[in-house]
């Protein structure tokens, strides 16, 4: 049986374990958030990569329309030149069945002049429609721009404050620590690293709020002395126990 000032230094380690751990929960939970606040972004360059990729579409687009639209011209004027020389070959011809080949001839070309026209007219229509579509994806190109860089900013500024709470809270740290022994210490950051950060964890109604699993019924009533540092068999971490408001105390009522 422990003496009462034996009993005390215990009970008193634990209230600071308990303390510790709720320190140590906080500090992990601003790492996480500084760790993973950059992740909250991939919504907004999603959007605005979606943005870049559908401008580039629309501007490959328009000077595919350009690079077209200018080759039906080039051969628009070839086939003019041509039509000329066959005008200027005319005078040349002896007999009426090369004449009538030579006009087939300069028809077919005007036909081919013709069909090269109807294409320019339809790249023309292709090509205003990528020039508005370039200019409302750079709009919204611009727009997405703009939330990005808000939501990165606001970002930075929540990792800055979350970085100023870390550090409060890191300061606090060796005044709690200072409070019980090296090995108590060492014991409860061996829990901590093996439980992925969580070492001191609530009993209540026979239950451990770490692994969830039962607690034996007399080691649960010496959990609620609080007299000793007490582990869960199963996952080894330490147990403390919280009355709830509305259990009855047992004392006597006044």
């Amino acid at each position: 049986m422990r003496h009462a000032s034996e009993s005390q230094q215990v009970n008193d380690e634990l209230k600071t374990l308990i303390q510790l751990q709720q320190l140590d929960t906080r500090i992990l939970a601003l790492k996480i958030r500084i760790d993973t606040a950059p992740s909250q972004l991939s919504a907004d360059e999603a959007l605005f990569k979606e943005a870049q990729a559908a401008f580039e579409k629309a501007k490959q687009n328009q000077l595919a329309a350009e690079k077209k639209k200018k080759e039906k011209e080039a051969e628009i004027e070839d086939i003019k030149e041509k039509i000329k020389k066959l005008k200027t070959r005319g005078a040349e011809i002896k007999n009426n069945k090369e004449y009538q080949a030579h006009l087939k001839e300069i028809e077919k070309n005007e036909k081919d002049i013709k069909i090269a026209e109807d294409v320019i007219m339809t790249l023309m229509e292709k090509l205003d429609e990528s020039q508005k579509a370039v200019l409302s994806e750079n709009t919204r190109i611009s727009a997405e721009k703009l939330k990005l860089d808000a939501a990165k900013a606001e970002m930075e500024k929540e990792i800055a404050q979350y970085s100023v709470d870390l550090e409060g809270l890191k300061k606090e740290r060796p005044g709690i620590v200072s409070k019980i022994t090296k090995d108590t210490y060492n014991f409860y950051m061996s829990i901590l690293r093996d439980r992925r950060g969580l070492a001191v964890v609530k009993a209540s109604n026979e239950i451990c709020h770490g692994c969830n699993l039962h607690i034996p019924p007399q080691m649960f009533v010496e959990i609620k002395t609080g007299q000793e540092i007490l582990q869960c068999q199963e996952c080894r971490r330490i147990l403390y126990y919280e009355q709830p408001l509305s259990e009855p105390t047992g004392e006597p009522k006044q």
